[in-house]
């Protein structure tokens, strides 16, 4: 089955062409991506066929619309697909609904995305908007695989975020979790290195977008992300966790609406919002630090500080840790900051071989020093790969005509 995979972000668009055999024999036909699709003038448009390097070009486009035509334009042209009516069902990395398993994108289901849109407005509503662009370009099943689907498992008094009980059963404000998909790739995959599913695992997709989950057994037990994306860690522009009463008291003191704050709290505030240099990109954020800005500096040890609390705190509530899984754009690629992160743990038999470490500047490898009283936990790096999970999700709820509870969800690599 060939499968158009659509990810939209908050300013760009990403997608894959994956064909997924009889057998779950898995191939990437092709990917395109595009940035700044939100700004008039030039966007980086990347590309690859197959495995082959990705090429970059430089393009003048504007819009979600254009961006999706110029990508399915490419594939076509460049043989991926010979048409786009090639592509026989689409996959959704979706972020949040009240059904949240791997479901067909019908009306009632983008209804409940619609009224979540508040809670997710960076996600849920360029994804509503790009379902559809796309349903109104193929005529193929539209599934949605939502992020909260694999935190299922973790135990109910994780769950309620300490408010009245009544907000927590009348509105449905409680823990999510977010990252899914990625959280549930580096899973099967540290069960594939380390030859078992029992044992007590961390997993941590740092990019854009950050979170840290404990997993036990193969099933989450707990994630750094709650009720909305703009919890748990800092995030690029968005706050992480806070003091409720401080935003009111900002409010309050700014005389501003809930729509702005809102605005505020997605767009203007974490590392963007505190190292105050115009940007979220963490690697210019970096540079920024390591050339004396005290903001960025400042920003960076925050973004750090948080993620090693998570560790603890995680290892806590899994009584030790077997392995440790780093990921995303900042994990996959960043030896310095790999290093930053995870010194001092040896005390929890988690430590770093920096020979290893500074080997893999990005692509897969385990970086921890080999085993001895310092170092009991297996430390790997592994690029994730939420599309391959949307992609296999998405074959079983078209194969099998409906959708899939959260419970039926096991992916294995």
């Amino acid at each position: 089955m060939i499968i158009g995979i659509g990810n939209v972000g908050s300013t760009s668009f990403k997608s894959k062409i994956i064909d997924i055999g009889d057998n779950n024999e898995i191939k990437t036909l092709g990917q395109a991506n595009i940035d700044k699709i939100k700004t008039e003038g030039e966007s980086n448009f990347t590309h690859s066929i197959g495995d082959n390097p990705t090429d970059r070009e430089a393009v003048n486009i504007f819009g979600l619309e254009a961006s999706i035509n110029l990508c399915l334009d490419w594939y076509v042209k460049n043989k991926v697909i010979s048409k786009p009516s090639d592509i026989q069902a689409m996959g959704f990395k979706c972020i949040l609904g009240e059904t949240n398993g791997a479901n067909m994108l019908t009306p009632e289901i983008l209804a409940e995305m619609q009224r979540y849109a508040f809670v997710a407005p960076v996600h849920n509503i360029p994804y509503i908007e790009s379902i559809g662009i796309f349903s109104k370009i193929l005529n193929v099943p539209m599934v949605g695989v939502f992020e909260p689907s694999f935190h299922y498992s973790i135990p109910e008094f994780r769950r309620p975020l300490s408010f009245s009980w009544d907000w927590y059963e009348k509105l449905g404000i409680k823990k999510f979790g977010f990252h899914g998909s990625s959280h549930r790739y580096l899973t099967a995959m540290a069960i594939k290195l380390m030859g078992t599913e029992n044992m007590k695992l961390i997993t941590i997709h740092l990019g854009g977008s950050s979170s840290v989950s404990a997993i036990k057994n193969g099933k989450s037990i707990d994630t750094s992300m709650s009720f909305s994306p703009n919890s748990g860690l800092l995030q690029g522009t968005r706050t992480g966790d806070i003091d409720g009463t401080a935003l009111l008291y900002a409010m309050k003191e700014l005389g501003i609406s809930v729509e702005q704050a809102q605005a505020e709290i997605s767009n203007n505030a974490g590392l963007k919002g505190i190292a105050s240099i115009g940007t979220e990109d963490f690697r210019e954020i970096l540079q920024a630090s390591e050339n004396g800005n005290k903001k960025a500096r400042i920003a960076v040890d925050m973004y750090l500080d948080g993620i090693r609390k998570y560790i603890g705190s995680f290892a806590a509530i899994l009584g030790g840790v077997d392995c440790l899984v780093l990921s995303g754009g900042i994990g996959e690629k960043n030896p310095k900051i790999r290093q930053r992160l995870l010194e001092g743990f040896e005390f929890m038999g988690i430590k770093l071989d920096e020979q290893r470490n500074n080997e893999i500047a990005a692509g897969q490898g385990m970086i921890s020093a080999d085993y001895s009283f310092e170092s009991k936990a297996k430390i790997f790096v592994i690029p994730t790969n939420e599309e391959l999970v949307v992609a296999s999700f998405t074959k079983k709820v078209v194969e099998l005509g409906r959708d899939l509870k959260p419970e039926e969800m096991i992916f294995r690599v």
